[in-house]
């Protein structure tokens, strides 16, 4: 995964996806981003966001963040007992990836679930995916940890969820940021 400085990013960051099978293949990743991820051996990033580490593991057998294998790091998300389609962490009890592996387009009908959460993972694709399952005036929450503790700017968070919820909060709590939008009726 290639960023706008040419050097190998994150998810959020990445412009490009360098494929090397035999012979060199760019991907742009502009617009939507996992949409566009084929199926790999190994991915190469830098500074992945924990979501996308568990989200990005079902397109590649090894993920390598920096120059070591990821791994999952557990992660006390400040919100409890949500009852909620969970993407980029398995840590609340409705559908999540504890219970079901999914990828890119979702594997559920439209309007089926009643909330969301959205854990470290700024993909447009991703987002749209989520709006197509929630019921209309469900709440979708998106959670980032802070620039601090290794997150991402929470402003970024906001542009991408504004895109396809209205925003009716965020705070910080915890040293996580909280966005809370609602899928519009």
């Amino acid at each position: 995964m290639i960023g706008s400085n040419g050097y190998i990013t994150n998810l959020n960051n990445a412009i490009k996806l360098e494929v090397i099978d035999g012979s060199k293949e760019i991907i742009s990743l502009a617009y939507g981003k996992i949409s566009d991820i084929p199926k790999l051996d190994v991915l190469i990033g830098r500074d992945f966001l924990q979501g996308e580490v568990l989200f990005l593991k079902n397109y590649a057998n090894f993920l390598i963040d920096k120059n070591r294998l990821t791994n999952i790091i557990p992660i006390q998300l400040p919100l409890h007992n949500q009852d909620a389609i969970c993407v980029g962490t398995s840590n609340c009890s409705g559908i999540s990836f504890k219970d079901v592996i999914f990828t890119y387009p979702f594997p559920f009908r439209d309007s089926s679930f009643n909330s969301a959460i959205i854990f470290e993972v700024l993909d447009l694709d991703i987002i749209r995916e989520v709006y197509r399952v929630v019921k209309s005036g469900s709440k979708v929450y998106m959670i980032l940890r802070d620039k601090l503790f290794g997150g991402v700017d929470p402003l970024e968070g906001l542009r991408k969820l504004s895109s396809k919820f209205k925003v009716a909060m965020v705070k910080e709590k915890e040293g996580f940021w909280i966005i809370e939008g609602v899928k519009k009726r």
